[in-house]
């Protein structure tokens, strides 16, 4: 008895390649999450299995090497946009460049003050460390002018230099235009290969994901969830006072608002990198929140580079998880030394699937003096995988629309007319 089914077009349902094409249509959010599930799942149950370990370790391979060729990365990456950014609107938008660029700088700071309240009053951590030692005045400057001593031997920080510098002279001396157009083109080159590499990013979140229960058991699990919980309580707080203070320092409706930002949410969200949701980011910044074509392009671009205040966020929270299941002692202290760095790295952290976490973590485990940062940097990106990066960068994505917003609303005349003279 024959007891396939035929389609009205004389195909059946099971043809070949229907099943990719109905994978293709899941939302890569779920896929991301399922990956995760997976993994804890795997990871719990089999905790001793020499094949899975292998597996768990394969997921850190692809980290590794981006942190290794981080340099020429970030290069490429920021020395393209400042290139990109002169070579269309050359010296129309000097103002405007230089406002926006002051405005992300600032809410970076003021959103890493806002986790650090959070954790101070929520997070049960000790105010200082170490039984019997003061913490004076000097003994915090000192700590501070350590912590900068350490990221400042650090080259991705002279990369950030020197890329706005390369980027800016290649573009503005006419003999070295070749140069400029070449960075550029490495810039998208790169771009595109981040976005092609988007299909490995559940395979090796996965991976990750086996290596916190079978390092740290059911403990690891909680951890996660714990720091999952208080990164959706901290982005969605700052989320909604930034919606508010758009709703009132600028001129645009409560549906425009919400609807630019119910748009953008879900797709940052989805893709989990801030390039990957740029182009979709500048869309619906003219269409759903009315900006400007000039506003949004500079504003939307301009925060994909600079704004990772989700990220530098989540990397607070993480930290505070890590140092927990590693029995790592961390203080209010501590965490107030790594403000001001952490500051500095989200401005040079690539907005790339987990990037923060690739680029920042080696950094953080410097300043903490950890005695075993291999083991810290491989727990934190485990921590810093999965929904904790696509919820850092649907924030990060949101928040550059409405910066838009006000830039444009507040300084609409002066700005405008240089952009648009």
């Amino acid at each position: 008895m024959n007891l396939s089914v035929q389609s009205s077009g004389g195909q059946s349902p099971a043809s070949k390649g229907s099943v990719a094409r109905y994978l293709l249509k899941i939302p890569f959010s779920v896929i991301v999450i399922f990956a995760v599930a997976l993994g804890f799942l795997l990871g719990y149950l089999l905790p001793e299995n020499t094949v899975l370990m292998m597996i768990a370790v394969s997921g850190t391979y692809f980290p590794k090497t981006i942190v290794t060729f981080a340099t020429v990365i970030i290069f490429f990456l920021l020395a393209g946009a400042t290139a990109k950014l002169i070579t269309v609107h050359k010296e129309k938008a000097g103002v405007f460049f230089s406002t926006t660029f002051i405005v992300y700088v600032v809410l970076g700071l003021i959103s890493l003050i806002w986790v650090m309240g959070f954790i101070a009053m929520f997070i049960k951590i000790p105010m200082f460390t170490g039984a019997g030692q003061e913490y004076t005045a000097s003994l915090l400057l000192g700590s501070i002018g350590n912590s900068f001593k350490t990221i400042g031997m650090q080259p991705l920080l002279h990369v950030l230099f020197a890329a706005l510098l390369v980027g800016w002279v290649t573009t503005r001396v006419k003999a070295l235009s070749p140069i400029s157009e070449g960075i550029m083109k490495a810039s998208e080159k790169i771009l595109g290969f981040f976005k092609w590499i988007m299909w490995y990013y559940p395979i090796m979140i996965g991976c990750l994901s086996i290596y916190v229960p079978m390092k740290f058991g059911a403990k690891g699990i909680v951890h996660y969830a714990q720091t999952f919980l208080w990164e959706v309580i901290v982005t969605t707080a700052w989320c909604v006072v930034l919606i508010l203070a758009t709703k009132l320092m600028t001129k645009r409706t409560w549906k425009q608002i919400l609807s630019y930002f119910w748009t953008i949410y879900p797709i940052g969200f989805g893709t989990g990198g801030s390039y990957d949701t740029l182009a979709a980011n500048i869309v619906s910044a003219e269409k759903e929140l009315g900006l400007s074509k000039e506003v949004a392009e500079v504003s939307i671009v301009f925060g994909t580079v600079l704004n990772k205040n989700g990220a530098t966020m989540a990397v607070m929270l993480c930290t505070v998880s890590v140092c927990s299941m590693l029995n790592i002692p961390l203080s209010l202290f501590d965490m107030m030394m790594l403000v001001l760095p952490i500051w500095i790295l989200g401005l040079e952290s690539p907005g790339v699937a987990g990037g923060a976490g690739f680029f920042m973590s080696p950094i953080i485990a410097n300043i903490l003096h950890v005695p075993d940062p291999a083991l810290f940097v491989t727990s934190f990106l485990a921590m810093y995988s999965g929904v904790t990066p696509m919820i850092a960068v649907a924030t990060n994505t949101t928040n550059d629309g409405l910066i838009g917003a006000w830039l444009e609303d507040r300084y609409a005349k002066s700005l405008l007319a240089n952009l648009q003279s």
